[in-house]
């Protein structure tokens, strides 16, 4: 780990680097994203970002771990440092991004965190729709087809379905099959 004031800043790039992959199924690297993220937490106190993405790898070691004590204890860990984060900067589209996607993907079951996902997707689209330039249009699109899940999720079939007509009327024809499946398995 590098010292100084701002070397951390390299570590935490190379930690996103490893989260990323981590959130494409690499175990090793999210660990090793999981603890670079912890070492940076205590050099930068409170930091929005450093925040998040501590928050999102300890929801891929949850996802990744074995033991279901483990996993509980990981994913409150990622659901109280997201908090923490959007309390720091609650108009970060990056930290509503990845709140966002972890509160979809947690199980409704245990944690009941749809309705953030809802709240974050909804904020992310009318960023969008309000010309915010940190959001892309496919990410737009990803928003939509998540945003209708998490409808469905917690049984909102009216918005669900909606949402998800709002996305086909845009014409990109990856999503017809995407919502197709979205509406078969339930959201999931």
């Amino acid at each position: 780990m590098a010292n100084g004031n701002n070397d951390w800043k390299k570590d935490f790039e190379k930690a996103i680097t490893l989260h990323k992959k981590g959130i494409n199924g690499d175990k090793q690297a999210a660990q090793k994203a999981y603890e670079s993220l912890k070492n940076i937490k205590l050099q930068v106190n409170n930091h929005p970002l450093v925040e998040a993405y501590f928050g999102s790898s300890s929801a891929l070691i949850a996802r990744d771990h074995s033991d279901i004590n483990e996993k509980s204890n990981y994913g409150k860990r990622g659901i109280k440092a997201l908090d923490q984060a959007i309390k720091l900067d609650e108009d970060n589209v990056e930290i509503r991004l990845l709140r966002g996607n972890v509160a979809l993907r947690l199980p409704e079951v245990y944690f009941k965190r749809t309705k953030t996902a809802i709240e974050d997707f909804n904020y992310l689209i009318k960023a969008f729709e309000n010309n915010n330039r940190d959001i892309t249009k496919d990410q737009y699109h990803e928003i939509l087809l998540k945003l209708g899940k998490a409808y469905h999720t917690v049984g909102d079939s009216i918005r669900a379905e909606e949402t998800w007509n709002k996305l086909l009327s845009l014409n990109n024809s990856k999503y017809k099959k995407l919502v197709a499946e979205a509406k078969k398995t339930g959201g999931e």
